[in-house]
């Protein structure tokens, strides 16, 4: 029996897309994903409405979530594997590691309160810098204070992922005025504000590490068809990392941060196809099943490789594939008449891989747009009302 289905492998997850990938990818190796779900909502369950979820536990937050984790499965003879994919989970893990470490396998920094740490852009960017990474120029303010050394325009980055808003406190401002209204929206304390450099595409590289960041795998890199100024593309396309000396100064930076686990790093493209380092996010991320679509099972691919203490990377990787993200591509193109209706439908059936929709696990898809055609029906009926 191969020694990975001895494990249990849990997701602890609200409903979101990224999680999708991760409970597909351990399913196709074979094995059976546990879900630890917190979510409110009795209506829009989209991640347990998978075909591969066979078992899981409601809840109503993440630190229940943990605790649940602890109690359920905090005694098994074989060490849990625990996926997080998102910045609030891995932030509560991360908080409770000592308590953690001898009963899971899980992404971490080597000790208590690193990750969360790691998750500010500050330190990320100063560790990137020093690994041999360009970063913008970028001042951290108190929000509500004017930036003393950046032109404009300027961006608004909450200091942290974990706190405000997070991407609904990201703003792209031309001048002061611009910069004084953001601030009456903006609900993060603290800011990161950053120079803003006209993109031309962005860089995103997927990768795993274990012992600390001793051994880095950055098998996937990806770009855009099309994105906006204001957030991330829908419509892309995935290759083998190509970079080396890239490579090598992700690696070293993942070193420096000793990190174990699965792992997204940003850059943004300028007009001069010059790099420009964004953020490291210490967990899945919302395309994470590409690399699995590509030839690498993420999740099971890293767990193996922490199981044998070492990482193979003898794999056969597709090298070139199409992915949307039907959700988040929609809104940015069709409903604001960037791409006709007609044309995205084509992109659609052309496009090798989906975010929601997967031919074998169909209803998380029809649950996703079902749940969304409710919610404007039910916008409308309060409206009228």
């Amino acid at each position: 029996m191969d020694s990975i289905k001895l494990h249990k492998h849990i997701i602890i997850t609200g409903d979101q897309v990224n999680p999708l990938g991760v409970l597909r990818s351990i399913a196709e190796g074979g094995i059976t994903p546990i879900i630890i779900y917190a979510f409110e909502s009795r209506f829009r369950k989209v991640v347990i409405s998978s075909r591969y979820v066979k078992k899981y536990h409601q809840v109503f937050s993440y630190e229940e979530a943990i605790d649940l984790l602890i109690d359920t499965y905090g005694n098994e003879c074989v060490k849990p594997f625990v996926y997080t994919c998102d910045d609030t989970i891995a932030s509560l893990i991360d908080l409770r590691y000592d308590e953690l470490a001898n009963k899971f396998f899980f992404f971490n920094a080597g000790k208590q309160g690193k990750i969360n740490e790691l998750l500010n852009k500050q330190v990320q960017c100063r560790l990137a810098e020093e690994c041999g990474l360009a970063i913008p120029r970028q001042e951290v303010v108190d929000t509500g204070v004017l930036p003393k050394t950046l032109k404009y325009p300027v961006l608004t980055k909450t200091l942290k992922s974990t706190m405000g808003r997070w991407k609904e406190d990201y703003y792209i401002c031309e001048d002061e005025e611009q910069l004084q209204t953001a601030y009456q929206s903006i609900q993060s304390p603290k800011l990161l504000l950053q120079e803003y450099i006209h993109k031309k595409n962005e860089l995103e590289l997927w990768g795993y590490s274990i012992n600390g960041g001793e051994q880095v795998y950055l098998p996937f890199q990806k770009s855009y068809f099309r994105l906006s100024k204001e957030s991330y593309g829908g419509y892309m396309y995935f290759t083998p990392t190509q970079n080396q000396e890239l490579v090598d100064k992700i690696s070293n930076l993942i070193r420096r941060c000793n990190y174990t686990g699965c792992f997204e790093v940003e850059f943004l493209v300028d007009k001069d196809d010059s790099l420009w380092f964004l953020e490291v996010n210490f967990r899945f991320a919302m395309s994470n099943y590409g690399v699995t679509f590509g030839g690498v099972n993420y999740p099971l691919s890293w767990a193996k490789s922490v199981i044998n203490n070492r990482i193979e990377t003898n794999f056969q990787l597709k090298e070139y594939f199409t992915a949307i993200n039907e959700a988040g591509d929609f809104g940015q193109s069709v409903v604001t008449r960037k791409v006709s209706l007609l044309q995205w439908l084509k992109e659609i059936r052309k496009a090798d891989m989906l975010f929601y929709y997967h031919p074998n696990d169909p209803l998380p898809a029809w649950s996703f747009w079902w749940h969304k055609i409710i919610r404007k029906i039910r916008k409308k009926i309060f409206k009228k009302s």
